[in-house]
C-alpha cells in the first residue's frame, strides 16, 4: 500500500468520523430542542390554568364583597331609619374617636 493510498484512507476515515459526529450532534440538538419545547408548552399550560383559577377566585371575591357591602349598607340604612338618634350619637362618637387619633398623630 502506498503512502498516498494510506493518506487517502485516513482522510476518508476522518471524513466518516466527522460525518458521524455531526449526525450525532444534530440528533442530540434536535432531542434537546424537543425537550425544551415540551417543557415550555407544559409551563404555558400550567400558567394558563393558574391564571384562570386566579381570575375565577377574584371574581368570586368581588361578588362576595359586593354582597357583603350591599348587606352592610342596607343594615346601616335600616338602623338610621329605625333609630335616628342612636345613629347620630354613634356618628358623633366615631368622629371624636377619629379626631383624637388624628390629633395624637400630629
Amino acid at each position: 500500500m502506498s503512502v498516498t493510498s494510506q493518506v487517502t484512507d485516513r482522510v476518508h476515515e476522518a471524513q466518516d468520523a466527522i460525518a458521524k459526529a455531526s449526525a450525532n450532534a444534530a440528533a442530540k440538538a434536535a432531542s434537546f430542542a424537543e425537550d425544551v419545547s415540551a417543557k415550555v408548552d407544559e409551563t404555558v399550560d400550567k400558567t394558563d390554568a393558574a391564571l384562570a383559577t386566579a381570575a375565577q377566585q377574584s371574581r368570586e371575591i368581588v361578588e362576595k364583597t359586593k354582597t357583603a357591602t350591599e348587606g352592610f349598607k342596607a343594615t346601616v340604612e335600616d338602623t338610621v331609619r329605625e333609630q335616628p338618634l342612636t345613629a347620630l350619637l354613634l356618628a358623633v362618637a366615631g368622629g371624636f374617636v377619629v379626631g383624637a387619633i388624628w390629633k395624637g398623630r400630629g
